[in-house]
Parts: C-alpha cells; sequence; structure tokens
C-alpha cells in the first residue's frame, strides 16, 4: 500500500478546514440576508399600514380638537380677537397639528425648541399681530410673555406638573385681563373600547385638582407640583410604572384619590410661608404700586423722544392717517449684526408698516395688527445707539433753557449716580441707578427733579460763548448728600430682603432637615435587623448632611446682600436756565398775572386746603391724601381708598390743583398736560377760584384731557397749555 508523505496530508486538512469556514460564511451571510430581507418586508408593511392609517383612519385627537375650537370659548378667533396657544411635546406633531389648523381655515406660527431667543420673540411677535393660533412644543413653556393670549390647549400633556404650571403660567400672568381657559386633551380609551392607563391616570388627577380648587384658594396650577411632591406622587415613576403593568392603575388611582391639600397649608405654616403672606402690608403695597404706574415712562415722550432721534439718524418715519406711524425702510447701518443692541435684543425687521407708542392702541381691533415701539424693541433699541454714538461728543456740553418766571439765571447740572453691592455669590451687581439733577444758584446747591427741563422751552437766542462751569462743588454736594441718601436707603432694603429671607430659610430649611433626620433614623433602625436597609439609610443620612450643609451655605451668602456702596458719579451735561430775552418776553406777556411768587405760592397753599377739606368730605381717609407736588409728578395731590374690602379693589384721585382768580385763564405745564394723558380716568384738575378771598368755589374736572382738548391753547415758548375760564365752568361737575 502506497503511502502519503506527511506534507501532502496537512495540505488537505488545511485544504478542508478552508472549504469548511468558506461554507460556513456563506451559510451565515445567507442566514443574514434572509434575516434583513424579512426586515425590510416587515418594515415596508409596517409603512404601509402607517399609509393606510393615515389615509383612512378617523384621527380622535383631532377630531376633538376640531369640536374643541367650536366651543363658545374660542368664538372670538374668528374675527380676529382672540388668540390660542396649542402645546404639543414633539415638533412632528406641532407641524401636524398646524397643517390641519391651516386647512382650517386658521393663521398660524409656531414656537419650538429650534428656535434662539430672538427668532422666538419675532414669533411672539408675529402671534400678536397677526396670526390666530400659536402652536408650540415647551420652548414656549418658559421665558416668554403671551399675556394677550386667553386661551391654551394641551394638545398633549406633560408627565411633569411643573411643566404644566409653566404653560398656564404663559398666559396666566400679570397684565392678563380676560378669564382664561386651558383644556387639556387626555384620552382614556382607545379606539377599541380598550383602556389608555395613562390617561386614565391624567383624568383623575385632573378631576382631583378641580375638586381641590377652592382648597388651594385657586393657586392650583402654581402649586400642583408641590401638593404632588408633599403628597409623596411622583407623577411620572407612577406613569411609567402604569404603562408597564396596567394590573396597578386601580392602586395608582386610589393613591390620587388620596391627595390631601391641607398637607401644602401644614407645609407653608411649618417653613414661614403662610406667616409671610398673612403679614404683607397691603397698605404700603397699594401704595407702592400707585408710584410705580405715576413714575412710568410717559409714551408721549417716548414717541417725541424716538421720532426726532430716527430724523436725527438718518430713519424715515412718517405718519399715517390714523394717528400711528410707518416706517417703510429700515436702514441696513440699523440692522447691523455689528450693533451691540442687536446682539442683545434682536434684529429690526426690514419695515414696519403700523407703529405706535401707546399700549391702549393695541386693544383696539382695528389696531391688532399694530407694532409697539418703545425701550427694548430692536428698532428702538438700534435708532437709540446710532443717536448716541452720534452725540457722543455733546457729553458733559452746556446748553441754555428758558424758565418764563425766572427772574435770576441758575444752572442745573445733570448727574449719574450708581450704587453697587454684591450677590449671594460674591458677583458685584447694579443695585440703583439714576439721573439726576443738582440746581446752582449763587453758590447754593439743591437736589431737584430731573425731568424738570420738560417744562422749559429751549433758549431761542443762546450766547455764543460762556466761562467754563466748575463742577467740582455740585459734584461733592450730590455724594456728601443724596448719593449717600441713596445708598442708606438701599442697605437698608437689602437688609430688610436678608432678613426676610433669612427668617423663611431657617424655618425651611429646619422642617426639612428634621423631616430628613426622621426619615434617617427610622432607616437606620431598620437596617440593624434588616440589610437590605442599609443602603437607604447610608443615602438619607448623606441627605441630611447635603441640607445641612446647603443651609450654611444659603445663610453665608445672605450676609453679602447686606452691604451696598456708592458707585461713581457721572457728569451728563449742565442746563443753564434764563429769564426771557425781549422777543420771547413779548410772547410771554400775558403771563404777568402770575409773575408775583409770593402771592402765586400763597394762593396754591389756600387752594391745596381747600381741596384736602373736599376729599376728605369724599371718603378718603386723611392718611391717605398727600401732597405730592414737590416731587413734580405732573399733579400735587394722591388720594386713595379702598373701594371694595372684598377684592381689595383700590380708588385713587390724582389731583392738579390750580388756585386762580374767577375769570382766569388756568395753564397747565407740558408735564401735567401729558401726565393727566396718561393717567386719564385717574387723574382730576381741581380748580378753586378765588383761593384767598372769602367765598372760594371749587370746579372739579374728571380727566381733563378728554374734556378740554378742544379749548386747550398751547404757548410753545413757555411750554404751556392754557385754558380759558368759560371752558372750564362748561367742563366742571
Amino acid at each position: 500500500m502506497q503511502g502519503r508523505l506527511p506534507d501532502a496530508e496537512q495540505e488537505e486538512d488545511d485544504l478542508d478546514d478552508a472549504v469548511r469556514d468558506q461554507l460556513v460564511d456563506e451559510y451565515t451571510a445567507a442566514l443574514e440576508l434572509e434575516q434583513l430581507r424579512a426586515e425590510i418586508s416587515a418594515l415596508k408593511e409596517l409603512v404601509e399600514q402607517a399609509r393606510r392609517v393615515r389615509e383612512n383612519a378617523n384621527d380622535s385627537k383631532l377630531a376633538a380638537l376640531k369640536k374643541c375650537l367650536g366651543e363658545a370659548q374660542f368664538m372670538d378667533l374668528k374675527d380676529g380677537r382672540g388668540k390660542l396657544l396649542i402645546f404639543t411635546e414633539h415638533r412632528d406633531t406641532l407641524g401636524y397639528v398646524r397643517d390641519h389648523l391651516e386647512r382650517w381655515g386658521f393663521s398660524t406660527c409656531e414656537i419650538h425648541g429650534g428656535m434662539n431667543p430672538h427668532e422666538r420673540k419675532r414669533a411672539q411677535e408675529v402671534f400678536r399681530t397677526g396670526a390666530q393660533v400659536c402652536c408650540a412644543t415647551e420652548a414656549a413653556g418658559e421665558g416668554i410673555n403671551l399675556q394677550f393670549c386667553h386661551l391654551m390647549i394641551n394638545y398633549d400633556m406633560p408627565w411633569n406638573p411643573t411643566r404644566l404650571e409653566q404653560r398656564l403660567g404663559r398666559i396666566h400672568r400679570i397684565g392678563q385681563d380676560r378669564d382664561v381657559y386651558a383644556f387639556n386633551f387626555v384620552a382614556t380609551e382607545s379606539e377599541e373600547g380598550q383602556p389608555i392607563v395613562e390617561g386614565r391616570i391624567l383624568h383623575r388627577l385632573l378631576e382631583k385638582l378641580d375638586q381641590m380648587n377652592e382648597a388651594l384658594e385657586g393657586r392650583v396650577f402654581d402649586v400642583i407640583g408641590e401638593v404632588l411632591s408633599l403628597n409623596d406622587v411622583n407623577l411620572p415613576d407612577m406613569l411609567r410604572d402604569a404603562a408597564y403593568d396596567p394590573r396597578r392603575l386601580d392602586e395608582y388611582l386610589d393613591q390620587i384619590d388620596r391627595i390631601d391639600p391641607a398637607k401644602l397649608k401644614e407645609y407653608e405654616e411649618a417653613t414661614g410661608i403662610a406667616l409671610a403672606r398673612s403679614h404683607v402690608d397691603f397698605s404700603a403695597f397699594h401704595r407702592r404700586n400707585l408710584e410705580v404706574e405715576e413714575r412710568r415712562l410717559m409714551p408721549r415722550y417716548v414717541e417725541a423722544q424716538f421720532v426726532a432721534a430716527a430724523r436725527e439718524v438718518g430713519l424715515r418715519i412718517e405718519p399715517r392717517a390714523d394717528g400711528l406711524w410707518r416706517v417703510e425702510h429700515v436702514l441696513a447701518d440699523l440692522r447691523s449684526e455689528r450693533l451691540r443692541s442687536v446682539q442683545k435684543v434682536g434684529k429690526a425687521e426690514s419695515s414696519y408698516r403700523k407703529i405706535t407708542f401707546h399700549k391702549h392702541h393695541l386693544e383696539q381691533d382695528v389696531h391688532v395688527d399694530a407694532v409697539l415701539m418703545g425701550p427694548g424693541h430692536p428698532l428702538y433699541a438700534a435708532v437709540d445707539e446710532k443717536l448716541n454714538e452720534r452725540l457722543a461728543e455733546l457729553v458733559g456740553r452746556v446748553a441754555f433753557f428758558i424758565e418764563p418766571l425766572c427772574t435770576d439765571p441758575y444752572r442745573i447740572h445733570f448727574f449719574e449716580i450708581s450704587i453697587r453691592g454684591k450677590d449671594s455669590k460674591g458677583n458685584d451687581v447694579p443695585l440703583y441707578g439714576e439721573l439726576v439733577a443738582v440746581r446752582e444758584e449763587r453758590g447754593h446747591y439743591e437736589i431737584i427733579p430731573s425731568d424738570i427741563l420738560l417744562n422749559f422751552a429751549a433758549h431761542p437766542h443762546p450766547p455764543q460763548k460762556i466761562e467754563p462751569t466748575p463742577l467740582l462743588p455740585a459734584t461733592d454736594f450730590l455724594k456728601a448728600s443724596y448719593q449717600l441718601e441713596c445708598r442708606a436707603r438701599c442697605q437698608r432694603e437689602r437688609q430688610h430682603f436678608a432678613q426676610v429671607c433669612r427668617e423663611y430659610l431657617e424655618k425651611s430649611f429646619k422642617a426639612r432637615i428634621d423631616r430628613a433626620q426622621e426619615r434617617a433614623m427610622l432607616l437606620a433602625a431598620e437596617a440593624v435587623t434588616k440589610p437590605e436597609f442599609k443602603l437607604a439609610a447610608d443615602e438619607a443620612r448623606k441627605y441630611v448632611d447635603e441640607l445641612q450643609r446647603a443651609r450654611r451655605e444659603r445663610l453665608d451668602g445672605l450676609k453679602r446682600l447686606e452691604i451696598a456702596r456708592t458707585g461713581p458719579v457721572k457728569h451728563v451735561g449742565t442746563a443753564i436756565v434764563l429769564a426771557p430775552d425781549a422777543d420771547t418776553q413779548a410772547q410771554l406777556a400775558c403771563l404777568s398775572d402770575e409773575l408775583d411768587p409770593n402771592i402765586r405760592r400763597q394762593s396754591e397753599i389756600a387752594a391745596e386746603e381747600k381741596v384736602i377739606e373736599a376729599l376728605v368730605a369724599e371718603g378718603f381717609p386723611k392718611d391717605r391724601i398727600e401732597r405730592v407736588g414737590h416731587l413734580k409728578l405732573g399733579f400735587d395731590i394722591r388720594a386713595h381708598k379702598i373701594a371694595d374690602e372684598a377684592t381689595g379693589e383700590v380708588l385713587v384721585k390724582r389731583v392738579e390743583v390750580k388756585g386762580r382768580l374767577r375769570g382766569q385763564p388756568v395753564r397747565l405745564t407740558t408735564n401735567e398736560w401729558y401726565k393727566a394723558q396718561q393717567l386719564a380716568e385717574t387723574y382730576w384738575l381741581y380748580v378753586v377760584w378765588d383761593p384767598l378771598g372769602d367765598s372760594p368755589e371749587l370746579v372739579r374736572i374728571h380727566n381733563p384731557v378728554a374734556k378740554l382738548d378742544h379749548a386747550k391753547r398751547e404757548i410753545v415758548a413757555a411750554r404751556f397749555y392754557e385754558i380759558p375760564a368759560e371752558a372750564i365752568v362748561a367742563a366742571g361737575l
């Protein structure tokens, strides 16, 4: 028998192994290919099923949306007065809903997470001025104000209750003057009648919240997260677990039914929140609100400033026939990315067909598409930045003005002052800033209202040369007086704020630490006999340590808040106020009856006393009647009282007092007239005829701009509006 050589045998074995490996690889590849084919076939079938569902199925949720839009609350959507905000969870759903809304004839816009802040701001403006419906994802749930909208639909319900609070907070906020309606879409059953677990839970929760509304004093959607947390209800975990194990549905529904709103009150009492709420000084709050309203920037001044600034920087702004303004083309320089204003508040549009400076216009149906122009608007900010660049060299210069009743010239120096402090982390922060006017006359200095120039006319023939004005005495006076007063006030406010925070934090952390320590002790006791509790006990102990460390850090941070220090003082400019020259004197000859300052002051005091007596007789408490003429607010007396104890509604009168000889015309300064326009229904003109005589007579005129606009005569050289005596008598009540 012939044998094979060893090398030949080895070579044959290697060949057999290679063939076998190749066959295995081919078989494996065939299996994988077959599997891929099966998957592709299955995917094609799924795609085909999805196509058939989309074409033939009846989308019950979309049908519910269409039905909901037929409710009475949505009727004003049709005429453009109403606005609707629809929340979805995903952008795909947003697009799907928006497509159908537009098919149904609604104009829409969208806000989603793919937008930058400027794009969201622009979409918000489109929603306010044009679109009837805004479809939004969670990007609209925070950071933007939509109080012009009062209708909301949660097309998709969030599992996190805090997000539900944030959504409603976009429209249910300060400035909302209509009833807010929120509709929550929750599916409790499938098309086949099978229960939808998460829908059943959310539906039961919404029913429970509705029941708790009275107990929570209407704060349901402001505190829903806290209520659930205090009742040990973790909604996301509950929904997730119920989806995995639907058999526990009844258990979760019972847990929701056991939610007790009283636990929120107990928590607020333990942490000091309820105590703080019960000790709010509402009288001081009301007064502060009135002061804020009175000092709000007046639209007439904003309008005049913007129109003048626009023309200075080359922006063409034209009046419309309806009293508003238009800008056909915004210059490229005002839309440049290099502008700091563009980087901060965004880029202006290329044109604006309807601009207003008065917020009340936006409430009129005919002006619903108007754009409100003012500080913070991209175009306003760009124009302001360009104007400041152009006028930069004029900072610190001198200008001349006329005061009709001036006997001796004087200077008014304008300074910017600031007060600075630190936040809880030690970072420098501005606390307060103000433009301050210092009047200088014959070596005497006093602080006067910084808007005093609004009542003065520019000098028609200013001197060409003037001696340099020494600023150091005025600067030193300001630093040693008013700026220190501002610092002391800021420090008191900061210390009070820090003390309130300290008391709250002490109570809050004590309640939380006591609760955490109690839990840690119970778990530690269990861990002695049950080793499986050791990890939980250790975590509970760590949580107590974290709370104690957080308490120390927060309280240490409050110490930094108590510090306030003076910042730099910057000279802005000086006004030299002169008596009228010969030409101007002739224009002001009619004012000669007011040139005796002693008689004028006596008349004013007597008239104010008469008005205060009348206000007391009208039911205003004497301690709520204040003389505020020295503050140059545009009126002389503020009086307020509680009109309705149940609602806390406040009735306020801002009264401009004029004491005149019978038959004399009444003159209001430009500031007084503009303030009367701004405050309208709360502004009164009380004229006292013959206040120094034996039988003075009081005439009350409510909203004088509305009743006397036809009779006024503007005296430009003196910045007055003059009203004839006969018009006063005719308009009096």
